[in-house]
Formats: C-alpha cells, structure tokens, sequence
C-alpha cells in the first residue's frame, strides 16, 4: 500500500523534473503549481513509518540541498539511517 506522503512525494518530484523541461510559458508555470500543492501535502501530513519520514527528507534536499542547514543535516542523517530498527 503506497502511503499518501509516497504519492505526494512522487508527484512532487515528477512536476519538479518536468518543470526543467518545460519551456518557460505556461505549462511551466502549472508544473510549478503542481510541485507546490504536492509539496504543502507533504509537510503537512503526518510521518506514520520510516519511509515516510525519509520521503519527507528527500524533499527537504530536494528544495534546500545546502548541508550546512539545520534541515539539510537532519535530512542528510535521516536518509543515511537503515529501516531496520524499530
């Protein structure tokens, strides 16, 4: 079962690809809507797992790759962690 910060995630970075690709008109322009509704739906969803926690990090690097952040290191940590432990 794909969890709904998963599918928010995948959504978010999908838009954010193609909004490279897109010429700067008005397609762009909806990819970036997209990526920014995708985005809210992330941060404002609770984590329940692991996964979604490190979904949520990716996203963090994704729009804050600066490592020298307090977010960008929780989120570096945070995807270098295993699953494992519970």
């Amino acid at each position: 079962m794909t969890s709904p910060i998963r599918k928010a995630t995948m959504a978010a970075l999908g838009a954010d690809r193609r909004c490279y690709k897109e010429p700067v008109t008005a397609q762009a322009q909806t990819q970036i809507d997209r990526f920014r509704a995708a985005y809210r739906k992330v941060i404002q969803t609770r984590a329940r797992s692991f996964a979604d926690l490190q979904d949520k990090a990716r996203l963090v690097m994704l729009c804050n790759p600066k490592s020298d952040t307090i977010e960008g290191s929780l989120a570096r940590d945070i995807l270098a962690m295993k699953g494992g432990a519970e």
